[in-house]
């Protein structure tokens, strides 16, 4: 892996989540993390932006943008924070915090169900290693700014950057040792091949010997890849004309059908929450596949022009191997 796609897939991440509108709990009003300076010169700004996320800095994320970017991404927050149906939104990411909790809680079920085929010992031993990572990482995100409406309208990226962000990639690392697999944000040494006032190309070797050769490029005393500045000012625009074409007349006439599917899935977890026998909880999975296939076959037949009123659920960290 690059190391432009090593320092940039956590800020995709929170891009992500910001342009979809979409364990602890997660304060971003304020930074205990201390600011640290990025050197002026291509090769160590990178070294340095990649060291940080390596030791769980996110607030180094922020730091690493220009100040107009950082401003953009701000606005695109708060924009769709004023666009979003504020009880749709607020409920829908409540539902998935009170699903990593029933999942916290039945584990034992979930791990011990036979219904996706049975697992061997040393698989479900990965994942119950995993699984305080997991529910932490997805905790992390239903109980940050980004998880109510009133969080986006008054959305702070940089405390954003040093509090949730700073928890992902922790959690992140922590599922990349647990799989097994290269950590992403290791990398192995940067090297200065050539560079004017305004761009750069960097040869990085990665731990594994693998030599990659990547451009960036200046924008207000700060180097980002020269791919995402050619393309940042299209992206944003991009993402404000969708969020600005959401209308409350299309929200309302989604609305019904949308709370409908978050009533159903409350009771779901309800079901599932009160199993106290695997025999249960597995009557109530399986009772739970009609309604929901029901639903995904009707989304599917809705057709792709609206805007989304509901956040999406967000993607969880690569795990050693597949839950049930």
């Amino acid at each position: 892996m690059s190391v432009t796609a090593k320092i940039l897939f956590p800020c995709a991440t929170l891009a992500a989540f910001i342009f979809t509108a979409c364990g602890s709990n997660t304060d971003d009003s304020k930074s205990a993390t201390p600011e640290v300076s990025i050197p002026e010169a291509p090769d160590a700004a990178i070294e340095t932006i990649a060291q940080e996320l390596r030791d769980g800095n996110g607030a180094i994320l922020w730091e690493a943008m220009p100040a107009s970017y950082r401003t953009d991404v701000n606005a695109v927050a708060q924009l769709a924070g004023n666009k979003v149906d504020a009880e749709i939104y607020n409920k829908g990411f409540g539902l998935l915090d009170r699903l990593a909790d029933v999942a916290d809680q039945q584990k034992t079920f979930i791990l011990g169900t036979q219904l996706g085929g049975e697992k061997p010992a040393e698989q479900l031993a990965q994942i119950e290693a995993a699984w305080p990572s997991i529910i932490g990482f997805f905790k992390t995100l239903t109980n940050s700014s980004i998880a109510t409406v009133e969080g986006l309208q008054s959305f702070d990226g940089q405390a954003f950057c040093a509090t949730t962000v700073s928890a992902l990639v922790d959690y992140s690392q922590d599922l990349a040792k647990l799989s097994e697999e290269p950590n992403p944000l290791d990398f192995g040494s940067v090297k200065l091949l050539e560079s004017t006032a305004e761009t750069a190309s960097l040869e990085v070797t990665q731990p594994d010997g693998t030599v990659n050769t990547e451009a960036f490029s200046k924008v207000e005393s700060r180097w980002v890849p020269s791919e995402l500045a050619s393309t940042w000012a299209t992206n944003m625009a991009d993402a404000k004309a969708q969020l600005e074409a959401i209308s409350p007349e299309e929200i309302a006439q989604n609305k019904p059908q949308i709370m409908g599917a978050i009533t159903m899935f409350e009771g779901i977890l309800t079901q599932l929450e009160a199993a106290e026998t695997q025999e249960q909880f597995d009557q109530a999975l399986q009772g739970a596949m009609m309604p929901i296939m029901g639903i995904m076959m009707m989304q599917g037949g809705m057709g792709g022009g609206s805007a989304p009123a509901m956040p999406v659920a967000p993607s969880m960290p690569a795990t050693p191997t597949t839950a049930p």
